[in-house]
């Protein structure tokens, strides 16, 4: 029997055992959110834990026992060796129009796992499991649909890169291919403990975010949830136009409207470092009293390290 095949017995007796466990109520593996045989991506089981904590944990700082319980379930088994599925969306309310979307990406996660995708892309399969079961969640609950459309989002960007033997996702995964690219960028750079920064510019004497900063706010979303771990810096500057108190309070006001930006598309602040450089740090040097748009802005920096 080849190790292919072998896997897939396995695979499959495996998640009929978990089905026969849950509905008998038996306490084992099953009950802490995975099924009772052990796991042969223990790279993948780790990058699991990792992000179901952050789950359990964020769910937690919002007083939401029941899903701190469920993701730190899902983390415990993962840690243990166990292997954990995503979610079904069979057991969660969804409307027709979302479970059009679920069923298939549900079907592609699972053929994707059979395929040995964890092995080759570890880090990928467990963003977009951890994103689908993130989606299927705070869209249930509808308490939270700014984190919904994050995890929706990133989800999306991920399974467009993701290389598994069904090519037939929704018509939304194979879109946005160059959103997708983007992330692939950051999350390389990232991923090799670097830092990833973006920009937003502001204008004069403002401290109010633009129309175009929802794709470049919506992009750091994606890549923090992407590396739980990670803090997020935003920084504001202005330009020499007017005092240095000023400008000063005025930075403030534009890194605190970036953060709260942030906060509202799901990122806990307790992740988000606010500083405040207003005409001390110039992107293009210029005398006293100039403004210059290219120095009126907020970077915003994900570090990993």
């Amino acid at each position: 029997m080849t190790r292919k095949n072998h896997m897939r017995k396995l695979l499959i007796g495996g998640f009929a055992t978990a089905c026969l466990l849950a509905t008998a109520g038996v306490a084992s593996a099953a009950g802490y959110g995975g099924a009772p045989i052990k796991s042969p991506y223990a790279n993948y089981d780790a990058a699991l834990q990792q992000r179901y904590q952050a789950m359990s944990e964020m769910e937690g700082n919002e007083s939401d026992s029941s899903d701190a319980w469920s993701y730190g379930s899902k983390a415990i088994a993962a840690r243990d060796g166990f292997l954990v599925l995503p979610d079904d969306p069979a057991n969660h309310k969804l409307t027709a129009e979302q479970t059009a979307f679920a069923r298939p990406v549900y079907t592609h996660l699972l053929n994707a796992y059979l395929a040995g995708v964890p092995e080759t892309a570890t880090s990928d399969m467990a963003d977009a499991q951890v994103n689908f079961d993130c989606w299927m969640n705070d869209i249930e609950e509808g308490k939270n649909a700014a984190r919904a459309q994050v995890c929706h989002t990133n989800l999306v960007a991920i399974l467009t890169r993701l290389s598994g033997p069904d090519a037939k996702v929704p018509p939304a995964v194979r879109a946005d291919a160059k959103r997708a690219a983007t992330v692939a960028d950051s999350t390389a750079s990232l991923a090799k403990g670097e830092s990833v920064s973006h920009r937003l510019l502001f204008e004069f004497d403002s401290a109010a975010l633009d129309g175009n900063a929802g794709a470049t706010l919506d992009h750091i979303v994606r890549l923090a949830v992407a590396y739980p771990r990670s803090i997020v810096h935003v920084t504001g500057h202005t330009d020499r136009a007017g005092s240095a108190a000023y400008n000063h309070a005025l930075a403030r006001k534009r890194a605190a409207n970036v953060a709260v930006a942030l906060g509202l598309r799901g990122l806990l602040l307790d992740r988000i470092d606010e500083v405040q450089m207003g005409e001390s740090d110039l992107a293009v040097l210029t005398r006293d009293g100039v403004a210059e748009a290219e120095n009126r802005r907020v970077v915003i920096t994900v570090d990993n390290r």
